[in-house]
């Protein structure tokens, strides 16, 4: 993850990764109130910008929701041990989006047009599934609430909630950053984003992994319910149910330094084309 570190150099990133942070923070904790699983997860409108700000920042919004659902648990009375998977989590939440966006989208810009939304929905999927295995593993193995509660309440916030509301939020903000020259194109070097040549094995790998981690989770769930008893386990590390999860949890981890960048060289299809005509 090249991207993410080289980033620091530039002192724009680092006021995105601030803006990025605030801005979740601001509406986080309005709705802690709002409990889901008591302590871990709550009804987040936020989940949206993640989604819309590793989009349009890159690297610099990853670090933002990390450390912005951090200061959010710390402030919202929810900072447990399974806010260091939350850290992770909430990482690769924006992180994942941005770059399976330059590998399915390679230069074009995510605008929010109608046409895109097939290419968002996709993104911020995988990015909200990969998001909630990661914290849904961390929580279990560490015993504190069953795999698949946490993992299917965060996903149902990331992937449904949070690609509504990224949906409606991208086509409004994208005008803005692009005005103010705070895209991350921007700002970094084509080298430092450059999509490696790897990307495509990359984002299958990260993509399998979240799918494994909530297919487990969600298969595990709907067996309770058929059968009327409650769903057995999905505490420690030994857990079956966690041990699928942590492996979905090591493809994701890989799959995401394979999208990332692996060099300084850039491919003429990662030169950004001009500002006018824009294909979406």
């Amino acid at each position: 993850m090249r991207d993410a570190i080289v980033m620091w150099r530039y002192t724009r990133m680092v006021v995105l990764v601030a803006l990025t942070g605030a801005a979740y923070v601001a509406i986080l904790l309005p709705f802690k109130i709002a409990t889901i699983v008591p302590g871990f997860t709550e009804i987040r409108p936020a989940s949206g910008i993640p989604i819309v700000c590793g989009l349009l920042f890159g690297p610099a919004a990853a670090w933002g929701s990390a450390f912005g659902n951090l200061v959010g648990d710390i402030f919202g009375g929810t900072l447990t041990p399974g806010s260091i998977a939350g850290f992770v989590g909430n990482f690769l939440f924006a992180y994942i989006p941005y770059r399976m966006w330059r590998v399915l989208r390679g230069s074009r810009p995510a605008d929010g047009s109608a046409r895109q939304i097939p290419w968002l929905v996709a993104c911020a999927a995988v990015g909200g599934v990969a998001c909630a295995v990661i914290i849904g593993f961390g929580v279990a193995a560490m015993g504190l609430v069953p795999y698949p509660v946490l993992t299917i309440a965060i996903t149902l916030n990331n992937a449904v909630i949070g690609t509504i509301v990224a949906a409606i939020l991208l086509p409004i903000l994208y005008p803005l950053a692009r005005s103010f020259g705070l895209l991350y194109q921007d700002i970094l070097d084509p080298g430092d984003y450059a999509s490696s040549g790897i990307g495509w094995s990359g984002m299958i790998i990260a993509a399998a992994g979240s799918g494994l981690g909530l297919l487990v989770a969600a298969s595990v769930s709907i067996a309770g319910k058929v059968s009327g008893a409650a769903a057995p386990g999905g505490l420690g590390m030994i857990d079956p149910q966690v041990l699928v999860g942590g492996i979905g949890v090591v493809a994701i981890l890989i799959g995401s330094v394979l999208m990332s960048p692996l060099s300084t060289q850039v491919s003429a299809e990662e030169i950004p084309p001009p500002l006018e005509g824009e294909d979406a």
